[in-house]
């Protein structure tokens, strides 16, 4: 009877082990963008649909490659929550949403040609810093915007 119990609590405890954990849930909020490229051209639209692509193309990458659950924080979430937008207060509103970490991230536009972007990942609990990652791509393209989120996703992992 004995070795049947120590059985039966073996085979429980290996079935928890092997169980999958939780995903992580990560929380992205909205990509800021800054253009200080000086173009007289208004590529305002064009960057909006760059950013939402930008967001979406790294949350689906970051989901994909660690098993993460990533809640993407709308901006009007975020302008409801959080005027004016604190660090203490966007860590807060991604704790509140149930995320373990936060991902901000900013693109800056210096010219034509070079694009940077400045991303940090905060665990929510703590409200330390995880990692950061600054990057440098180039052209101000669909294609280049999409490979940029991609390769950060990767690095993020």
């Amino acid at each position: 009877m004995l070795r049947t119990r120590a059985r039966i609590c073996g085979a429980a405890l290996a079935a928890l082990a092997a169980a999958p954990a939780a995903a992580e849930v990560v929380a992205l909020l909205p990509v800021k963008f800054l253009d200080t490229s000086g173009e007289a051209a208004d590529e305002g639209a064009a960057h909006l649909a760059r950013l939402e692509d930008f967001g979406a193309t790294l949350a689906e990458e970051m989901a994909a490659g660690q098993g993460a659950s990533i809640a993407r924080i709308d901006a009007a979430t975020v302008a409801a929550a959080c005027s004016p937008e604190t660090p203490e207060c966007l860590v807060a509103l991604a704790r509140d949403q149930g995320a373990e970490r936060a991902l901000f991230v900013v693109v800056l536009k210096t010219s034509t040609l070079i694009m940077q972007g400045f991303a940090t990942l905060v665990d929510t609990r703590a409200e330390t810093v995880t990692a950061q990652r600054d990057l440098s791509f180039r052209g101000d393209s669909d294609d280049s915007w999409t490979r940029a989120a991609r390769f950060l996703a990767r690095d993020l992992r």
